[in-house]
């Protein structure tokens, strides 16, 4: 059973076995084992429910209203201001991420064994759960007929340099190149989880409701005893009728922002580390300008990859965005700007993502009952980012790019490869780098000493009886990949768990 707003005429209470909050790659996931397993499972979701024929309506300011929170535009706060989109919809995130499918890297599931005690998450042991994930939602290569000249031409640079590179893997069947990944694929050729998990986990029983915030626990003794909400008009933001849900169990997957915030809100401190060591896995974009036409918002917008400097914490992705949406975000402004929009056929753009090895930052609970998010850009990442840029700029150099245009103010062009010397010669501060982020992670670290971390190794929340988080806020460490398949493969396991000890905790 699946409601919409439009589809509640009163006020709400339900009794079921799990409440899981949130249902994106970690709440579908555990909706899907939970239902399947016979679980009584009922879900809340701020967002609302939309598939291919809502996104054909949509321009992109329908997209970033509807499927996003704060139209796209939660923002960090600290020695940098950063973007970080966010997804609000059934399905969450994975309804306008680019697709993209890496594994948890297998250095960092060894450095969680070994730094942060997390058990049973060897490499090994994390191979059937990958393998599970990727097969439920169709994960593939992405193919040149697909990639689009965007691609194609920042791999002829690389090529020609000798780079590691390829193509990269994501969940979709059917696509045609349209381009319009983050704002919710129009074909549904995406495989987010609103397009497999979710419509697996009604079929056994789930219940859904959309278009539902949640907003109070209660909190009694050891346990959430009660989750009250209410229903929200996506149209107009305003609240009608409440929702009070009373579980056995509750698993929060409000993603590693509001899942935090909501417990801040309801004064549930589960540990000193609730909150804190925000990862972000900041990025920055670079534009390459060329002489032949790029159209670069024609193909899959984030289709290949250079992982030369990988193990550094750097990683070179595709990305793309149709021009009402990537202009207006672009170095540089002025005349020069309004040169590079006429000229916006022939450019080409990529981005460069550093693992936060070294920065962090905290959600708190703001005054005006918003979170508030502080991060603060370390020197040694910052060094990361510009080495990121410089090598982008030499791999568009080496495609025959006549101009690139950075996202450093004081530094906004090249003319030459032998430019590229400036970004290590001028004094870049951290905010002089025009940054967003994508990927926010571990806020609710795990691990099994519970001084140290919020829940264990499967999500089990240290401090109360009947409380499990299972989404990105889990990850004690930045993963320096896509985190999609990390959180679904995680969460996975998480639910078997409950399964497996559901005598013990569905009581």
């Amino acid at each position: 059973m699946l409601k919409t707003y439009k589809d509640i005429t009163k006020d709400i209470i339900e009794h079921p076995d799990v409440c899981i909050i949130g249902s994106g790659a970690g709440g579908a996931v555990v909706a899907d084992i939970l239902c399947s397993a016979g679980v009584d499972v009922v879900m809340l979701e701020e967002g609302g429910y939309y598939t291919k024929d809502k996104y054909k309506e949509f321009n992109p300011v329908d997209s970033f209203k509807y499927l996003y929170r704060d139209y796209g535009a939660t923002i960090t706060y600290g020695n940098v201001n950063i973007i970080m989109p966010l997804g609000k919809a059934v399905g969450g995130t994975t309804v306008v991420n680019s697709a993209t499918c890496f594994r948890t890297p297998d250095y960092v599931l060894e450095d969680w064994k070994t730094t942060y005690n997390v058990i049973n998450a060897s490499p090994k042991e994390m191979e059937t759960y990958f393998q599970r994930v990727e097969k439920r939602i169709d994960v593939h290569e992405v193919t040149s007929d697909i990639l689009g000249k965007n691609g194609l031409i920042f791999k002829k640079g690389a090529d020609a340099l000798g780079l590691s590179n390829g193509f990269l893997r994501h969940n979709i069947v059917g696509c045609k190149g349209h381009g319009r990944c983050t704002m919710g694929c129009p074909i549904d050729a995406k495989k987010g989880v609103h397009l497999n998990f979710i419509p697996s986990a009604l079929k056994a029983g789930l219940r859904l409701y959309s278009d539902t915030r949640a907003e109070q626990l209660i909190l009694k003794g050891k346990k959430i005893v009660e989750i009250k909400g209410k229903i929200i008009n996506p149209n107009n933001r305003k609240e009608f009728f409440s929702i009070s849900v009373k579980p056995k169990l509750l698993v929060l997957s409000a993603g590693a922002v509001y899942t935090p915030y909501l417990l801040k809100k309801n004064n549930i401190n589960l540990s000193s580390h609730l909150g804190k060591h925000l990862t972000i896995h900041p990025a920055a974009r670079v534009l390459g300008l060329f002489d032949e036409l790029v159209e670069g918002y024609k193909g899959v917008p984030q289709g290949n990859y250079v992982d030369e400097w990988s193990e550094e914490g750097i990683m070179l992705e595709g990305i793309f965005t149709p021009p009402e949406i990537g202009l207006p975000i672009v170095s540089p402004i002025g005349y020069e700007g309004k040169e590079l929009a006429m000229l916006f056929n022939n450019v080409s753009a990529f981005g460069v993502m550093v693992s936060d090895k070294y920065s962090s930052g905290k959600v708190l609970r703001g005054i005006d009952g918003m979170p508030i998010i502080l991060y603060n850009f370390k020197d040694a990442d910052k060094e990361k980012m510009i080495k990121g840029i410089a090598e982008t700029a030499r791999i568009y150099f080496a495609a025959g790019a006549k101009k690139v245009y950075l996202p450093i103010h004081g530094i906004e062009s090249l003319e030459s490869i032998d430019d590229i010397k400036k970004l290590y010669t001028h004094k870049i501060k951290a905010n002089d780098i025009d940054m967003m982020a994508f990927h926010p992670l571990g806020t609710a670290r795990m691990g099994e000493i519970p001084k140290h971390s919020v829940v264990n190794s499967f999500g089990k929340v240290h401090a109360l009886e009947n409380l499990f988080i299972s989404d990105g806020s889990i990850f004690p460490s930045s993963l320096g990949v896509n985190p999609q398949i990390t959180i679904m493969a995680f969460s996975m396991r998480n639910a078997e768990y409950i399964v497996n000890n559901k005598k013990r905790l569905l009581i």
